[in-house]
């Protein structure tokens, strides 16, 4: 998801920092565990987001442990992972796939060829593990793809694969809520594809590479407005599910932590300075 599901951790304290690295932790593990050493070239935080969002909604039961391994050989570290975490590993192996071929085919990339190979055996599983979602995520990136080639000047068309895609992703279970999470991954999905594109104009146009903002003239800057009615629209889905655990650590994300990339980029366009929950420092 293009390392922008991120919390912003001058916003955490340090329980929360901890449980973030351990859910981390636990996302590594498991993808050792359930693949192999190359799926763990998808392992992101923005994972430990979906993890985090599965787990406060459904409440399954973790495991919290401690152990050593080759990252941390000294000494013990949390460690914490359920069945959503075995979900989200299925997920990071094929989005990272995905993103691999795509780097392929964009840019004639060898290495991410290479590491797509590698990756090859691990999505064959994981399609077979989540077959629903899968075959969703390589539908609307086929169609992405055609638009890109195309050089579509529709940016919400566009931006709504990915979003279709992530909405997917979210809607983990054929359940009450299903839709919900549908939305909210698709509000959210839309605003990471536009987020992204913001942040690569300056790369995309040195490269001559598709980008909607460069195809519609439309400058990064300016369109600060309108991805925060994309983010709000995230945020209004995002509160309507009946969460929990991990709230804060997440709303951290949700409101403050996806911006970072673009605040980096070019400052904070509205000139606020707003708190993770999405309020008014006072």
């Amino acid at each position: 998801m293009y390392g922008y599901l991120l919390a912003d951790e001058s916003t955490l304290d340090s329980a929360e920092k901890e449980r973030y690295q351990a859910l981390y932790c636990g996302l590594c593990r498991t993808l050792g565990k359930r693949y192999d050493l190359p799926s763990k070239l998808g392992l992101s935080y923005d994972m430990v987001f979906l993890v985090m969002l599965l787990g406060s909604l459904y409440e399954p039961a973790e495991d919290c442990e401690q152990e050593r391994c080759p990252v941390h050989p000294i000494k013990p570290h949390a460690y914490a992972c359920s069945v959503c975490t075995d979900y989200a590993a299925d997920i990071s192996v094929a989005l990272s796939y995905h993103k691999l071929l795509d780097n392929w085919i964009d840019d004639r990339s060898i290495p991410s060829r290479a590491a797509a190979a590698a990756l090859k055996r691990s999505y064959e599983t994981a399609r077979i593990r989540a077959p629903r979602v899968c075959e969703t995520i390589e539908r609307e990136l086929t169609a992405l793809g055609q638009l890109e080639h195309e050089r579509s000047q529709n940016v919400d068309k566009v931006a709504a694969c990915f979003g279709r895609a992530l909405g997917e992703i979210f809607a983990w279970r054929d359940d009450f809520w299903a839709d919900q999470l549908r939305a909210f991954g698709m509000h959210l999905g839309t605003l990471v594809y536009l987020m992204d594109a913001a942040c690569d104009v300056e790369r995309d146009r040195r490269r001559n590479s598709y980008n909607p903002l460069i195809a519609t003239g439309i400058d990064p800057v300016r369109a600060h407005d309108a991805l925060a009615n994309v983010a709000g629209a995230a945020a209004d889905a995002f509160e309507r599910l009946p969460l929990e655990r991990d709230l804060h650590l997440m709303r951290s994300v949700v409101y403050a932590g996806i911006w970072q990339p673009y605040n980096k980029a070019y400052g904070n366009a509205d000139g606020s300075d707003r708190a993770p929950d999405g309020r008014q420092d006072e």
